[in-house]
């Protein structure tokens, strides 16, 4: 009885293959597809089935977004840190050029001045830089960029925007040294500007000052007076600017008063000169008048 029970149920249980079943979840698998796409049936279930597989999905991408976190995280503070270098380089060159343009700008304003006064004179002048200052305090010097190259002589005076700067004491072949008016080997013979008393002043040497040497406690002299080169010596023209008057002091021991000037030139202040063509020299270089021409 049991050897024919399970033959029936073989013979009963034999039904369709596996392929065909495959085939027929297939079908009907595009079946439901196009049936959604076509009248949406499903569009509910799944509003529901997604508020419900959220956090599923939430969770499975907290990895990614914690790596996409971190990652931007740091990318973001490098970034930040190369642009805070590149701005302060910036800031750095920023600063340079701004120096560089106050200096320029500083030196622009100093040859605006001598071209103004190399207007304003009616003696010819050449402009030279200065090359370098000497501050040795037994000798009050400076370098200028020009020597027998451009027919310089000893003896030339020199002058600033302001006034007298001081006197060509030596040549070379491209430079020339020039002795300041602070000088204690310098005399200048000058002219009070305020009225007409003419002196000689006298360089200090180490506190950038001139005196005036020989004058009796009772000479009319002020604390402010210019005084202007008188032009007697044939040497310095006249008119420019040497000193004012800073400090008097009239001690009636003394048989001279002792008047200490400071020069209006500010010597180390600048980085040109005009170096001032002596009169005799133009007139020896005008050329003469031919015969004809007098005719």
């Amino acid at each position: 009885m049991i050897k024919s029970y399970q033959r029936s149920s073989k013979l009963f249980n034999k039904g369709p293959s596996l392929l065909s079943k495959l085939l027929l979840l297939i079908f009907i698998s595009i079946v439901l597809m196009g049936a959604d796409y076509r009248f949406h049936y499903l569009k509910n279930i799944r509003q529901v089935t997604n508020i419900f597989t959220k956090p599923f999905h939430t969770l499975l991408n907290l990895p990614s977004d914690i790596y996409n976190f971190t990652t931007e995280y740091f990318s973001n503070q490098s970034r930040l840190i190369d642009e805070n270098e590149a701005l302060k380089l910036n800031i750095d060159r920023l600063h340079a050029d701004l120096q560089r343009l106050d200096f320029i700008d500083q030196e622009n304003n100093q040859l605006k001045n001598l071209l103004e006064v190399k207007n304003a004179y009616k003696f010819k002048t050449e402009a030279v830089s200065i090359i370098y200052s000497r501050f040795d305090p037994f000798n009050q010097k400076i370098i200028i960029d020009g020597g027998q190259n451009k027919d310089f002589q000893a003896g030339q005076p020199v002058i600033n925007a302001l006034g007298l700067v001081g006197q060509i004491s030596s040549v070379f072949p491209e430079t020339s040294e020039v002795t300041l008016i602070v000088d204690k080997k310098m005399s200048v013979p000058i002219q009070i500007q305020r009225n007409g008393l003419r002196a000689i002043t006298n360089g200090n040497g180490q506190n950038e000052t001139i005196s005036l040497s020989h004058l009796p406690n009772s000479i009319d002299v002020i604390i402010g007076d210019v005084l202007k080169t008188s032009g007697i010596d044939t040497i310095y023209p006249e008119g420019i600017a040497v000193a004012e008057v800073l400090e008097i002091n009239n001690n009636p021991n003394l048989p001279f008063a002792k008047i200490i000037c400071k020069p209006t030139s500010a010597i180390r202040n600048h980085t040109h000169v005009l170096v001032v063509t002596p009169i005799n020299k133009i007139a020896n270089n005008v050329a003469p008048i031919k015969n004809d021409q007098k005719k």
